[in-house]
């Protein structure tokens, strides 16, 4: 209430002073508020960063744009029970291009928990190099073998090559165990045999005057009725693509069928050389037609895994399983 006895200077004095301590209330209400948003702010982006190994999540995304974070969660249903397993990227088709890291880092979650090794096709739209960045950056124990993909333009191959060492320069040796130079190119017939031999022997080449520390094999893939003498003769490594799919046997005998095949064809030749061998791919498709008696259907492929991927373990004969995902995208272009 105001005292009407006072004077007007003294009114206008109090007044002045109550005007005074409002506005100084408001500035330290602003200021407090001010103090807890920072707190609030920063708080909630550090919390983010852990949670996401130092990245946010919008650093990365699918190629439909979903975005994708670094966080692995165990699935109870995946075994890692494969040597290996064959790996093309979604939409990893030059020139087109249309796959991301993000793409990859989601596979190598799966990946990951199915096996320590993974194979690849080709260098282009960063296959190999996605492949890598995401293996680093999950911090995966994993090692792959990229491939120089060969066809019958000389573009194409030395692309790849510049590629393939870049690869190499940037991530050292440690995580690569070994280097494909094309696949199934006798088999396709895309150019003379004595040139993809000599393209072997030009990486080599290449790859030993890098000064590793440990040998890096140099090989090529084929079908496992291409193994010979000069095929054992031109790569270190032995690698047979074996389908027993192909051959047309039913998918209960498949497994057995296939540990004949590569014995008698591949692994005792390449024993002789002093080589080692391998199943560069073996599978068994879920649709299509069917080749005799092999039917592609997916309780087909639960058959083939579960007589196959045990005893091949416990026969210590190393493959890659063909392969990781469907690729529905190759269908428009092959």
């Amino acid at each position: 209430m105001v005292d009407p006895n006072i004077s007007d200077w003294l009114r206008s004095q109090q007044q002045s002073a109550r005007k005074h301590r409002i506005k100084v209330i408001i500035l330290c209400v602003a200021i407090l508020a001010a103090i807890i948003g920072c707190i609030v702010y920063f708080t909630t982006i550090h919390k983010n960063n852990s949670s996401n190994n130092g990245n946010k999540s919008s650093d990365y995304f699918t190629w439909d744009k979903k975005p994708v974070n670094l966080t692995i969660v165990p699935n109870t249903a995946y075994k890692k029970i494969f040597y290996g397993i064959n790996y093309g990227p979604v939409n990893a088709t030059y020139p087109w291009c249309t796959n991301t890291l993000g793409d990859v880092i989601e596979d190598m979650k799966i990946i990951s928990q199915l096996t320590n090794r993974i194979r690849l096709y080709g260098m282009d739209c960063n296959m190999a190099h996605y492949t890598m960045e995401a293996v680093v950056k999950l911090n995966l124990n994993i090692t792959i073998v990229p491939t120089i993909w060969i066809d019958n333009n000389d573009t194409t191959y030395q692309r790849q090559y510049d590629l393939l060492f870049d690869l190499v320069k940037k991530y050292g040796e440690d995580k690569i165990d070994g280097i494909s130079v094309g696949n199934e190119v006798i088999f396709r017939q895309d150019i003379p045999i004595q040139t993809l031999y000599s393209r072997i022997s030009d990486v080599r080449t290449k790859i030993n005057s890098m000064g590793f520390n440990k040998i890096m094999p140099v090989f090529t893939t084929d079908l496992g009725s291409n193994v010979d003498k000069a095929f054992i003769d031109a790569i270190d490594s032995v690698w047979a693509n074996v389908h027993p799919f192909f051959a047309g046997v039913d998918v209960n005998v498949s497994a057995s069928w296939t540990f004949g095949y590569f014995d008698e064809f591949v692994a005792k030749s390449a024993k002789a050389a002093g080589k080692d061998s391998l199943i560069s791919e073996v599978g068994w498709p879920t649709a299509g037609d069917p080749q005799n008696s092999s039917i592609p259907s997916v309780p087909n492929l639960q058959t083939f895994l579960e007589t196959f991927i045990c005893s091949s373990n416990s026969k210590g004969i190393k493959y890659y399983f063909f392969e990781t995902f469907d690729t529905p995208w190759k269908t428009a272009n092959f």
